[in-house]
């Protein structure tokens, strides 16, 4: 059902794509508003409005200030009923233009808690920040004995951090079964890992600085099993010790490359994965907050449990499970870093 470029290249109605950074639909609305500007005439991408809201999905409909534990300012609540109205009566009706839709995108920074606009996504960064993962001694198994994001490229030979990831250890899931109100600024899951798990911290920051956009990972990945599952989530740290969930994305090791043709892992091999596939967040840092990353194999009673055979996942059980031995490299040669879109290019 879904478009062929031709087809999206045919399209000549104005559009407005309605999306927010923890809308579990995020992925789809901006595939089909990157892909309609990529396929599209010009003159059909000029009447292509983007609004990106702090908003859960519910909240693209009807804007609530408290999601999941955080709460955002009085201008996250937009009267979207009244803009669906003012929308209509424009392209229907020869209606004046909504006055909320100033540029073709819209986006709300949370911690100043106003709305900005820019002509595209690609001009919301001004540039992008490079942090290394790095470590002391092979010590980045959990959120007090973590490993850094460090500014300079890392020196060392051979590197690495490791974790085990046995997919039939329950404890994971058992601190799932309950309802879980403020899941983003809980911190119920980076203290408890059970030994599945990689974290890394950066310094404060020294000043209150935005990041806006798409957030990518490159980690040089060994283990010794041909397939595996990876989770990764960005936090932002408070100067009080509290936590926000930002971003996050996830990756089947045999899609690497594809997600058409998969392709087995060989066991031991380093291999370069690129996650570009977290969501998109527009939020302040704090002077003082720091930046945590975690990745780890998902061991959740809500996602598909990948038992780490190389076979089909779908059909697979404990009786095919193996422990998987990860290696994830920072040295010289196999760099790992994580890149960040700053606004202002600072």
């Amino acid at each position: 059902m879904y478009p062929t470029p031709e087809q999206f290249a045919q399209i000549d109605i104005p559009i407005l794509t309605i999306t927010g950074h923890y809308d579990g639909d995020q992925i789809g609305a901006m595939r089909y508003y990157r892909d309609h500007l990529r396929y599209g005439s010009p003159a059909a991408r000029d009447r292509h409005y983007l609004i990106v809201g702090p908003w859960d999905h519910a909240g693209t409909r009807t804007p609530n200030r408290d999601v999941a534990g955080l709460k955002f300012g009085e201008a996250s609540m937009l009267d979207l009923n009244n803009l669906h109205r003012e929308w209509y009566d424009w392209t229907m009706k020869r209606g004046p233009k909504p006055a909320f839709l100033k540029q073709n995108v819209a986006y709300y920074v949370v911690g100043p808690e106003e709305w900005k606009y820019a002509a595209s996504l690609e001009a919301v960064a001004g540039g992008t920040r490079t942090l290394f993962l790095n470590s002391t001694e092979s010590r980045a198994n959990d959120a007090l004995h973590s490993g850094t994001l460090d500014p300079e490229k890392p020196t060392a030979q051979l590197a690495r951090d490791r974790y085990v990831y046995d997919p039939l250890d329950l404890r994971p899931g058992a601190l799932e079964t309950a309802d879980n109100p403020n899941s983003l600024t809980d911190e119920t899951e980076p203290l408890h890992l059970f030994g599945d798990a990689l974290i890394y911290h950066s310094a404060p920051f020294d000043e209150d600085t935005e990041i806006s956009g798409y957030v990518r990972l490159v980690a040089s990945i060994a283990m010794d099993v041909p397939d595996r599952d990876f989770e990764v989530n960005l936090y932002e740290i408070l100067p009080n010790g509290g936590s926000v969930l930002l971003t996050g994305d996830s990756l089947r090791a045999r899609y690497r490359e594809s997600t058409r043709k998969p392709s087995p892992v060989d066991p031991g091999q380093i291999v370069k994965y690129d996650l570009r596939g977290f969501t998109w967040f527009s939020r302040r840092i704090a002077k003082g907050s720091r930046l945590r990353l975690m990745l780890r194999s998902p061991n959740s009673i809500g996602v598909e449990k990948n038992y780490n055979s190389g076979g089909v996942v779908a059909t697979e059980s404990g009786k095919d499970a193996r422990t998987a031995h990860i290696s994830l490299y920072h040295d010289a040669e196999h760099a790992s870093f994580l890149e960040l879109p700053i606004a202002g290019g600072r």
